[in-house]
């Protein structure tokens, strides 16, 4: 489905909502020429070329992104794969969620799937898009992890892996309401995030898989059911079918406690019950260089761990740092084999 590891990996990055910062990431991207011969992979931008120069010429930035038809496969080459997408219309300042910017959103991201799994390209990089925006424009998923698994025909449910060294995180749910996770979770979705998870780390980032661990979902892990009975009922036997698998998970453990001493190196990585358990430490440790990663599609999907940023899109301030790590985090998986 890839192409050979032979060749240059070959990496598209998509624009995100063409109303947010990701033109400008783009645009960036595009004028570090040196980075991107340093990083040894042919990168495609998939999005609005007119989107690029308009800004570009806004900010008196002399550049003339060369426009392909097909993802580029030399090392150090970067080239745009322009779309004709629905106009976004004028960015007004601050920017706000729009059908348009999620439709432009949603075509960007679907193209590049098709490119990826025709074996034209190796690897995607996406850029943020708005939740609110794809509701807008009547997408029935709430983001990207839920719609590449679709797209992908994904035989199992895709698993959402945060990075942020040292940190590690895979969560078990994702965007779901904070009222309606104790309901949803079973010890089946625990057991393949974890078993997911702990693929992933051997495979493309060389940890051992028999050193994670699983947070509770109830303060104190319950402290023995007085404030929940999860943990017994769901987790503690999701943690034994994971150990009969051959899985060294540890758990449940607070997550108060938990993440100090994973972020100290003593575990590989954990598994978060839900979205914000997670994601606080992983952005405290550094929001301007996380890289989310999806986990458990037959394509391999990075992206940064930030958002559209509305309120200062299209001023050119928008760190790049994260979306290079996500660059760089998928050329990685992409030399760690298929």
């Amino acid at each position: 489905m890839c192409k050979a590891q032979t060749q240059t990996p070959g990496i598209i990055v998509t624009m995100g909502d063409p109303l947010g910062i990701g033109p400008e990431l783009c645009l960036k991207i595009l004028n570090d020429k040196k980075w991107v011969g340093n990083s040894g992979a042919a990168i495609t931008i998939c999005g609005s070329l007119r989107l690029l120069d308009e800004l570009a010429s806004s900010k008196d930035i002399k550049i003339k992104p060369e426009c392909v038809k097909t993802p580029v496969s030399e090392k150090g080459r970067i080239a745009v794969l322009d779309m004709d997408v629905i106009d976004p219309g004028p960015v007004k300042e601050p920017a706000v969620p729009t059908p348009e910017g999620g439709k432009a959103s949603v075509k960007f991201i679907e193209r590049a799937v098709r490119e990826v799994m025709s074996g034209r390209a190796d690897a995607i990089a996406t850029g943020p898009i708005s939740k609110e925006a794809l509701k807008l424009a009547g997408c029935k998923h709430p983001g990207h992890t839920e719609m590449l698994g679709e797209l992908c025909g994904a035989h199992r449910r895709p698993v959402m892996m945060m990075l942020s060294d040292p940190l590690r995180v895979a969560f078990v749910t994702t965007h779901l309401a904070v009222k309606n996770i104790p309901g949803s979770l079973t010890t089946g979705k625990i057991f393949h995030a974890a078993r997911t998870f702990a693929e992933a780390l051997e495979k493309y980032f060389g940890k051992n898989s028999q050193d994670i661990a699983l947070c509770a979902l109830n303060p104190h892990a319950g402290d023995g059911g007085r404030f929940g009975d999860e943990e017994r009922m769901i987790l503690k036997p999701a943690i034994d079918k994971l150990h009969q698998s051959g899985i060294g998970i540890q758990g449940p453990l607070p997550a108060d406690t938990l993440f100090y001493k994973a972020a100290q190196g003593m575990y590989s990585g954990v598994v978060a019950i839900y979205h914000d358990q997670g994601m606080i430490p992983v952005k405290m440790l550094g929001l301007g260089k996380a890289v989310n990663v999806t986990l458990g599609l037959p394509l391999i999907r990075t992206s940064p761990a930030h958002g559209t940023a509305y309120d200062i899109a299209g001023q050119y301030k928008a760190d790049p740092e994260s979306m290079k790590n996500a660059i760089r985090t998928a050329l990685n998986m992409v030399a760690a084999g298929p």
